[in-house]
């Protein structure tokens, strides 16, 4: 038995998705392409992840007052000294500070040598559901999602998700 609100909104709902008028948003999920994103850095430069596909990727999600994500950024960085001549791009989203002084702050605090990226942007939170951090979003030469770690993740997984982007295995 459904209920006259129901009723009424089913077929105003259909019809907006008849119309365009309401899409569903596209989620992260292993096995298929990442939901896109365009992105500003501390300079103000704009990064879009559709320009990096074809490229082992590792999109790392974090925030400026988790304990946990420093030590994954130890995994990033040995990740990147290993594969970075390999192609190996390694994204910061900083989903807590949009502004710039926060991310440069967090840069230089951790040492970071690659991009981090001011990702506190509500369809970037949606589309990779980060409801805590940190969530690490593995991204293979074939432009899709390989593994997605989210909150903990041990070293060896870490290696091995790493290898199996640069590598293809």
């Amino acid at each position: 038995m459904t209920s006259r609100c129901a009723r009424t909104l089913a077929p105003i709902l259909a019809g907006l998705l008849l119309l365009g008028g309401v899409a569903e948003a596209k989620v992260a999920r292993v096995g298929e392409p990442p939901p896109l994103f365009a992105l500003k850095d501390e300079q103000g430069r704009m990064h879009r992840l559709q320009d990096l596909l074809g490229k082992p990727i590792i999109l790392y999600f974090t925030q400026n007052m988790c304990h946990y994500c420093t030590q994954v950024i130890g995994f990033l960085k040995r990740a990147n000294a290993a594969y970075g001549d390999r192609g190996l791009t390694i994204l910061t989203l900083n989903v807590w500070a949009d502004s710039p002084k926060y991310i440069r702050r967090y840069r230089e605090q951790f040492g970071l040598p690659f991009t981090m990226l001011r990702g506190k942007d509500r369809d970037l939170l949606r589309g990779y559901e980060v409801n805590y951090v940190p969530i690490i979003v593995f991204i293979g030469r074939d432009g899709r999602i390989h593994r997605i770690f989210d909150h903990y993740i041990l070293p060896a997984d870490f290696e091995a998700s790493v290898r199996e982007i640069v590598e293809g295995k």
